[in-house]
């Protein structure tokens, strides 16, 4: 009996080698390549007001170059967190073929009960190919500096009054008078400047405006960052201002996927041209927030996709006037 049981394990033990090694073969390759970006803070709860650490952590092939979000991305990128400034980039090596980068933020946050952590993008390029991931979203409780007796610190004693010379209540009258004069001046200046300045926004004019400023966006050469941040800021200022002035959306305070949320909630705007316009404000908000590089070649073409977004968006626009007046017309 004892030989027989030898004998199994002599032969049982390489069978299980060999079906483990066939069960781990059985997954693909191509998922331990696959990229993978997490978001790490180093608190549980923080204060409103109190700096702590966002890490940012990609794992990659090797043959991949990883660009993280810039500290002056703002709350576009951020969400409800502000970033005060960014560490290096630290590079290890996994295995052969992976490396892991990570990068540290020193942030805060002034919202209320919880801090909204969004999606944040990491690009990863690789020779002409360009992939950006997103982080899973996460909330940072936000624990309230008020004490538990706090309603004690609602009622504090009276004041003593202290008698003031009748100076000081004429010099209070004149500035009171003054801040009054300057709000009213303003206010007029502001309303004949909205109604008969150059820069009113005109909507008939709004189409040859945006287009205006698209031409003289193909004499640049944004090559640099910083000229490439310039040049992807005029670039959507332009088509910014037009959905404004020209299709009333509020698109000069909104995020990019609100500005196609709003599109979307217009029956007469195609889909192929809001997606258009979403690759446009995408492209650019990577450059502005996430440092992206693009090639000039590819601005180019971010540039002519920009101008036909613009053209269709006015043909829509021109469509839709034409029919409004002819039923009028047919009314009358």
């Amino acid at each position: 009996m004892q030989r027989r049981m030898r004998g199994w394990t002599w032969i049982g033990g390489p069978l299980l080698v060999v079906l483990g090694l066939l069960h781990a073969g059985g997954h693909p390759a191509r998922a331990q390549s696959e990229p993978r970006v997490e978001a790490r803070v180093s608190a549980d709860s923080v204060k409103i007001g109190e700096r702590f650490t966002l890490t940012l952590v990609a794992a990659r092939a090797a043959d991949r170059d990883v660009m993280f979000p810039g500290v002056d991305a703002g709350s576009a990128v951020f969400g409800d967190l502000h970033a005060v400034r960014r560490g290096a980039v630290r590079t290890r090596r996994s295995s052969t073929a992976r490396r892991v980068d990570s990068v540290a933020y020193e942030v805060t946050t002034f919202a209320l009960d919880s801090a909204r952590v969004p999606v944040l993008p990491v690009r990863l390029a690789s020779g002409g190919d360009t992939t950006v991931v997103g982080t899973p979203p996460r909330t940072v409780p936000v624990v309230s500096v008020v004490g538990p007796d706090a309603e004690a610190l609602r009622t504090p004693a009276a004041l003593i009054p202290f008698p003031r010379p009748a100076w000081v209540w004429g010099l209070l009258g004149l500035l009171t008078a003054a801040v009054l004069g300057g709000g009213a001046y303003g206010w007029w200046r502001w309303r004949t400047h909205d109604q008969d300045g150059p820069d009113a926004p005109d909507p008939e004019r709004a189409y040859e405006a945006a287009s205006a400023q698209l031409r003289r966006l193909e004499r640049r050469h944004p090559s640099g960052p910083e000229a490439a941040k310039a040049f992807y800021v005029d670039l959507t200022e332009a088509l910014r201002v037009y959905l404004v002035r020209r299709v009333g959306v509020r698109a000069l305070e909104q995020t990019t996927a609100e500005v196609v949320a709003a599109l979307r909630r217009r029956p007469e705007v195609r889909e192929e041209t809001i997606q258009r316009l979403r690759a446009v404000l995408e492209q650019a908000d990577l450059v502005k927030f996430a440092d992206a590089q693009p090639p000039p070649a590819e601005s180019q073409a971010v540039l002519d996709d920009a101008q036909a977004v613009l053209d269709a968006l006015e043909a829509t626009r021109r469509r839709d006037e034409a029919r409004a007046t002819d039923d009028a017309s047919s009314s009358a």
